[in-house]
């Protein structure tokens, strides 16, 4: 929709801060124990869904939401958004988290594993079968990708994540978590590698895919796009943590929160904040090449950044995998559990409020 008001870069500039300012004025409120078991696992729940209220349905649905002008448009979905989280969160707590409280560990990387999902039914799969099947229908479009996102992650982690490690601690014989392929730290820094070389693709325009689309349509359409970008985002996440774990030796969550957690972040704010400024007219494939520079450059920023923060709100965390991954998770949780939402509810519901609005439709 066109906007007017602020441009960008002061737009990208002032959300930015907007949304830092928001979020870290939430995350003060929580000492480090509640915000690594409570807090975060509800504000996850609450991101699949904002997913598709700002992705699939364009916060403009459920109804009367096209109609409604800012801030109350920005309210009315942040309050389906928290009913629909909420209900997502006691679901999850219930069956994967067997109702064993605090959260537990196991039942985190299952719901991070629902947001993976739902960002790759909905950016990869363009929501097919559902909008296959009934693509007119914005609830079952929204709700059917949603479910099945979800149907995605179970079985994936039933199969991939492996919990055997923290037999020991008190929690295991209660929740009963998989004991899959893989390492469960392994299998959660691939499939978040995955999704920050999806948000890659999708600052590229899915180049070259969509140059090959545009002569051959058939391949444009699913599920053959669907497959083949997969298998494409497969190969080159395995690639990328084989780099920095196998070949570098890096610590596999030190991995997963440097490398594709914080640029994952700065895709969030290229793609959303700045809407891809400053190269919104360049062609591709170097739009999309610099915009990847500058996500390494943010996420590098963003990583100091919160580090910083992390200390004058909680102190000295312990760090590393003899200690838990405490300082690790704080971050983790900080950038992806609470910053994305705020960020995904103020570029989505909120449309930069105050700072641009929609043009008004000429009578």
């Amino acid at each position: 929709m066109e906007q007017q008001g602020v441009k960008q870069p002061a737009l990208g500039v002032l959300s930015t801060i907007t949304v830092l300012f928001i979020a870290f004025g939430i995350i003060v409120w929580f000492k480090p124990e509640t915000f690594l078991s409570w807090a975060s696992e509800i504000a996850l729940c609450m991101i699949p869904i904002s997913i598709i209220i700002g992705l699939v349905w364009q916060s403009s649905y459920p109804q009367p939401a096209a109609k409604l002008e800012q801030p109350m448009k920005g309210l009315y979905l942040l309050l389906i958004n928290i009913i629909i989280g909420t209900i997502t969160a006691a679901w999850s707590i219930k069956t994967v988290g067997g109702f064993v409280t605090p959260p537990t560990p196991p039942l985190m990387f299952f719901t991070i594993m629902t947001v993976i999902m739902t960002f790759w039914c909905v950016v990869v799969w363009q929501c097919w079968p559902a909008a296959g099947i009934k693509g007119d229908h914005p609830a079952f479009v929204g709700f059917g990708t949603l479910i099945v996102s979800h149907i995605l992650a179970y079985i994936l982690y039933n199969l991939l994540f492996d919990f055997s490690f923290m037999k020991a601690a008190p929690f295991y014989a209660a929740v009963s978590p998989p004991q899959g392929a893989f390492n469960a730290f392994s299998s959660l820094a691939f499939f978040l590698t995955a999704l920050a070389v999806i948000l890659a693709f999708a600052e590229l325009d899915f180049w070259p895919f969509s140059t090959i689309a545009k002569k051959s349509p058939g391949f444009g359409k699913q599920p053959v796009w669907g497959i083949v970008v997969s298998i494409v985002v497969i190969i080159i996440s395995l690639i990328i943590q084989g780099i920095f774990v196998s070949g570098f030796g890096m610590d596999i969550f030190t991995y997963t929160l440097r490398v594709p957690i914080c640029i994952i972040f700065g895709e969030f704010i290229m793609l959303l904040l700045f809407q891809t400024w400053p190269v919104q007219t360049v062609g591709q494939p170097g739009k999309g090449v610099i915009l990847i520079i500058l996500n390494i450059i943010l996420a590098i920023i963003m990583y100091y950044l919160y580090s910083w923060f992390s200390f004058l709100v909680a102190g000295e965390l312990p760090q590393g995998q003899a200690k838990g991954y405490v300082f690790e998770l704080w971050i983790a949780n900080a950038l992806l559990s609470f910053t994305f939402p705020v960020i995904a509810a103020y570029t989505g519901p909120f449309n930069y409020w105050p700072f641009a609005e929609p043009k008004p439709k000429k009578e």
